[in-house]
């Protein structure tokens, strides 16, 4: 039984719901024969509870398929008994004006034309009813009008059903609720009632006939109407009341463009995001002197600035939750215009906690970068530790000269490649560090890999020319250890090394016999980290970043079988 009630009453919404106009016609058909019976009458109240029975299927406050509560059915019951008991023109003519300002109040948020022309139409009729049926019934029997308005009304206003019933009708959208703006539906209302009302009081006033005093009611509602909507948004260099009104809503009582303005001079990097809340909250304080104290809490930290005394209200934002303490209870435009200053606040709030978390970042990039220029160097010293233990187990009791010789050779290395790679430590991060002899340099170092089968060739004359040494020793460093680890999974490839004196500047070139790096990572050697099973990783990242810093260009210059060369040049070197 249930299931076939709600199935009906689903059919019975489906029915009604294309037909809401219909239903609006329908009501001003038998309110108009209402008027034309009489009010008073017997079948002026029957007809006035079936044209109650519509407006409740047409009305735009409560949805169709709402079930409807105790408190809904006591208004029916009191609106029925009302039309049925106290029937009168007084009653009547409250009740047109009631409907004219809901029909006012819907015809500006419209957005279909034919359905706005629709909804003009209904709100025209009830106006001139309400003017030329109901008021003049009011008037005592003195009073002179000069038109036969009653038989105009019953003759004149059925044109207005047909025009209504000629207008296209247009789908009205069924998955929204009704639309309905109550500030227009109260303005209608209180424009009908000054309209009724002045024309009653120009009458006694001044003497003339209903008609008169009704048009010239009109003329003055129409010039003050039309002044109004000339200051609100007038033409010339006077900015209107709109605008000043608007700027009443968004900074009635608080000081708007000057809190803008503290928030956006406070000093940036000055303080934690906590303390910069304190001192904002302070000024908040401080500029709207009916504050009594504010409390903020946030993820990490809150603090009260001021009394915690009085009304409070409670303000929740993305990152901070406020609370404001008055002296008396806040109007909803104050508790609106709080909540923007307060999530103008928030937002400044949670950018400098994006700062403070950048530097945070900051400082564990600057570890990262410490670490990483110097894993290369701390392994290549525990490399040739590892050389020399394996070199002490193999002697015999009594140290070979060979033995010896490799000693003297080794320790003194491993020595100044401590010392070098203390001073990086303690050298800032990107210090080039001192220009050097190119010749002394590559000396230097090819006595550094002699014996381990490594060819050195320089092209040009080295002598008088200077290299940052800082970078070209970790460039050749790491090329070079690359190659040599390569070598280890690729037996007797050839490598060799190049310096090159050229008219931009000096050249390195390390290059191996070996495989080619594999095309997606060429693509990114040297301009992020990679995974690589030989090393080409991390130690290549740094080099190419210190060559940027040093106006230099570390590249994969060949990527061939048997041909695999790293280059670092200037950076405005040809890459041919």
């Amino acid at each position: 039984m249930g299931l076939s009630v709600d199935t009906s009453d689903a059919r019975l919404i489906a029915w009604l719901a294309p037909r809401r106009r219909g239903i609006l016609l329908a009501m001003l058909v038998l309110l108009h024969l209402t008027l034309l019976e009489g009010v008073g009458s017997v079948m002026d109240r029957v007809l006035m509870v079936i044209h109650i029975g519509l407006f409740f299927l047409w009305q735009p406050f409560v949805r169709t398929e709402q079930r409807l509560t105790a408190w809904h059915l006591v208004m029916v019951l009191a609106m029925v008994a009302a039309t049925v008991f106290m029937q009168g023109t007084a009653l009547m003519m409250l009740w047109t004006m009631l409907l004219a300002g809901i029909i006012g109040g819907k015809v500006f948020v419209l957005g279909s034309r034919w359905n706005r022309l629709f909804h003009l139409a209904a709100l025209a009729y009830l106006i001139v009813a309400l003017l030329m049926f109901l008021l003049p019934d009011l008037l005592p029997t003195s009073a002179v009008i000069s038109l036969p308005l009653d038989r105009l009304a019953r003759f004149g206003l059925p044109v207005i059903f047909v025009l209504m019933l000629a207008l296209p009708s247009e789908r009205d959208v069924q998955d929204r609720p009704e639309m309905i703006d109550f500030a227009y539906s109260v303005f209608v209302f209180l424009l009908l009632a000054v309209l009724v009302l002045g024309s009653v009081a120009a009458m006694l006033l001044t003497g003339l006939d209903y008609v008169a005093s009704l048009l010239a009611v009109l003329l003055a509602m129409g010039a003050v109407l039309l002044f109004l909507g000339w200051s609100w948004n007038p033409r010339g260099s006077f900015s209107g009341l709109g605008l000043f009104i608007s700027r009443y809503l968004l900074s009635a009582s608080l000081p708007f463009e000057l809190w803008v303005e503290s928030l956006a001079s406070y000093p940036a990097g000055e303080a934690e995001p906590n303390e910069f809340l304190d001192w904002a909250c302070g000024q908040l304080l401080e500029e709207v002197v009916w504050i009594n104290g504010i409390t903020w809490a946030a993820a990490v930290g809150g603090a009260t600035v001021g009394r915690r005394e009085g009304h409070l209200v409670r303000f929740h934002q993305s990152g901070v939750d406020f609370v404001i303490y008055t002296g008396h209870p806040l109007t909803p435009a104050i508790i609106w215009q709080f909540n923007i200053l307060l999530q103008l606040l928030n937002e400044f709030y949670l950018a400098r906690l994006r700062e403070s978390k950048l530097r945070e970042l900051g400082y564990l990039q600057a570890i990262y970068e410490t670490g990483s220029r110097l894993t290369h160097d701390v392994k290549n010293i525990l490399q040739s530790l590892n050389a020399l233990c394996a070199a002490v187990e193999s002697e015999g009791a009594v140290a070979s000269p060979e033995f010896q010789g490799l000693i003297r050779r080794q320790l003194p290395a491993i020595a100044q490649r401590l010392r070098q790679t203390l001073e990086k430590l303690g050298r800032p991060l990107g210090d080039l560090g001192a220009l050097t002899q190119a010749e002394a340099w590559w000396r230097e170092l090819q006595d550094a890999y002699a014996g381990r089968d490594i060819g050195f060739l320089s092209d040009g004359d080295l002598s008088g020319k200077s290299l940052p040494v800082t970078l070209f020793a970790a460039a050749a460093e790491n090329l070079l250890q690359n190659a040599l680890e390569k070598r280890q999974l690729q037996t007797d490839i050839p490598i060799g090394v190049t310096l090159m004196a050229t008219a931009d500047g000096l050249t390195l070139l390390v290059c191996d016999g070996g495989t080619p790096v594999p095309p997606e990572l060429a693509e990114r050697l040297g301009s992020e980290p990679v995974k690589s099973a030989n090393g080409l990783g991390i130690g290549v990242f740094q080099v190419g970043r210190l060559a940027a810093k040093a106006g230099y260009r570390l590249e994969l210059h060949s990527n061939l079988p048997g041909q695999v060369c790293f280059r670092l040049a200037p950076a405005g070197a040809a890459k041919a």
